[in-house]
């Protein structure tokens, strides 16, 4: 495996003689590293220090410096440097950035205080054909509006009493077999797709934290990980298949998964890439990284793991997430034994139709 030199990161010894670590980038806040490079904990705190890096980089770039003041950039720019988005989890950050930088590139330039309910509306419409994304922009939209309310940009928020498009409760699709078999019979093992869906599939995880995942995070045949979205500390068994999958991939020191480019994946990126190597393997649209998740919860359901097994695989916080995830699983177990109970029926001569 390659090595990779860790970057801005600053040791010195203290008056006890212990040496302490920082990740240290001018700009940023001084974070203290725990633990031995390499370690869990080490490498927990350094790759999320190391994301907010790559991740502010992406948005300054996106944003030009040249903004017009009063100017929808103007506005982004402010809010990026505030106390209100800086606060916020790295996980969030990266979503917001992803819906906030895709309109800056449309209507950057325009004036902050001439978008009206009109505007708003038809920028929620572009996305109307995926609602959960329409429904990001309209949110996202919101919040840049009150933002420049406080920041006397307006004096009013064009996106008040607009309504939500109404989104399936299905929510992603949820892969079944067949789908499965396509992807791994297009993308062989060895490549960068099929570790992807091995680590998304075998981990039952979120992308946002298979991007992150290691060799750092492996000992002793367990996965040990704390999810990003929720905090929740995981300690799962490997699947030898997973295990065998990164064992005959090239994987770097830092994180499994790469771009091509050798650094680290944004969640939204990751997950459009994954989405082209979907399409590559002949599935469908709207199938992707999240179903895979899904997947994994209907397999462990219909392989016998009750509810609080697969919570404590996947770190769902609410029975009723989880059902919701094996809703098929428990419906084709429940269809097989009604029928076989219909069959038994059947097969009996007092009563079947077909001995009349």
């Amino acid at each position: 495996m390659t090595r990779l030199k860790l970057r801005y990161i600053k040791a010195y010894t203290d008056r006890i003689g212990k040496t302490r670590r920082y990740f240290n980038k001018t700009g940023f806040a001084k974070t203290p590293l725990p633990g031995l490079p390499g370690s869990i904990a080490f490498m927990e705190v350094y790759q999320r220090c190391l994301a907010e890096v790559e991740a502010t980089k992406r948005s300054t770039a996106s944003v030009s410096e040249a903004v017009k003041p009063g100017s929808f950039a103007d506005l982004v720019q402010r809010y990026y440097g505030s106390s209100s988005f800086k606060t916020l989890r790295p996980i969030t950050k990266s979503t917001y950035r992803n819906v906030i930088n895709h309109l800056v590139k449309e209507n950057g330039d325009k004036p902050v205080d001439r978008l009206d309910r009109k505007g708003i509306m038809k920028l929620v419409d572009q996305k109307s054909e995926t609602p959960g994304t329409a429904n990001k922009v309209l949110r996202t939209l919101r919040m840049l509006m009150r933002f420049a309310i406080k920041q006397e940009m307006r004096t009013d928020d064009p996106t008040a009493g607009l309504a939500k498009l109404r989104v399936s409760k299905e929510g992603f699709l949820a892969w079944d077999e067949d789908h499965i078999r396509l992807f791994e019979g297009h993308h062989p093992i060895g490549s960068r797709a099929r570790l992807a869906f091995a680590l998304l599939i075998f981990t039952a995880q979120r992308r946002s934290d298979v991007i992150r995942l290691g060799p750092q995070h492996i000992r002793n045949g367990r996965l040990s990980l704390r999810q990003q979205k929720t905090g929740t500390f995981l300690d799962i068994p490997v699947h030898p298949e997973l295990a065998m999958i990164i064992d005959r991939s090239a994987v770097s020191d830092m994180t499994f998964l790469r771009t091509e480019q050798g650094k680290s994946f944004a969640p939204a990126g990751f997950g459009n890439w994954f989405g082209d190597c979907c399409r590559q393997a002949g599935l469908p649209l709207g199938f992707n990284a999240h179903g895979l998740r899904k997947a994994a919860a209907r397999r462990l359901a219909e392989a016998g793991a009750t509810t609080q097994e697969i919570m404590a695989i996947t770190g769902h916080q609410s029975i009723s997430e989880v059902e919701r995830y094996t809703r098929a699983a428990n419906q084709r177990h429940l269809a097989s034994k009604g029928m076989s109970r219909l069959t038994e029926l059947s097969n009996d001569p007092k009563v079947s139709v077909l001995t009349r």
